[in-house]
């Protein structure tokens, strides 16, 4: 991974083939002490699961899309979950025929590369058990 802080404070993230998503994000995240951020990228993705929540069941349909994908578009925000780095990003991703599959995003490896913007922010976003969705969703907090 390399990283390249722009003097906006924007981190511009490039990920290398293999490199886990996921757990790279949320070290990024960690290593840096962001309580909250803005992600977007593009690139490719390698064995991606992606998930549909089904809100009466409140539980996820997960799907396994073998092989390497155009990583057509990737957005998503950091937060804390209990203390921690939090990736919840969703994706949209294309294959050889050009038909897109989008969703949840819950794992994935980096296929080719990644090009991936850390717009960090102030305000810590702590998620909060919310019984209504059957999630923990973020609440804004003052910095």
């Amino acid at each position: 991974m390399k990283v390249h802080e722009d003097a906006s404070g924007l981190l511009v993230v490039s990920l290398a083939r293999g490199d886990d998503i996921r757990s790279s994000v949320e070290g990024l995240a960690a290593d840096r002490g962001l309580v909250g951020a803005k992600l977007s990228a593009i690139g490719a993705i390698e064995d991606p699961e992606l998930g549909y929540y089904e809100l009466p069941k409140q539980t996820y349909l997960r799907n396994a899309f073998p092989g390497i994908w155009e990583l057509v578009s990737f957005q998503g925000n950091i937060s804390l979950l209990d203390g921690r780095p939090f990736m919840h990003a969703h994706a949209a991703i294309g294959g050889p025929d050009g038909a897109t599959r989008g969703g949840h995003l819950f794992d994935g490896k980096v296929g080719v590369v990644m090009e991936l913007f850390v717009e960090p922010l102030e305000t810590p976003l702590p998620r909060i058990p919310c019984p209504a969705i059957g999630l923990p969703r973020w609440e804004p907090q003052d910095g």
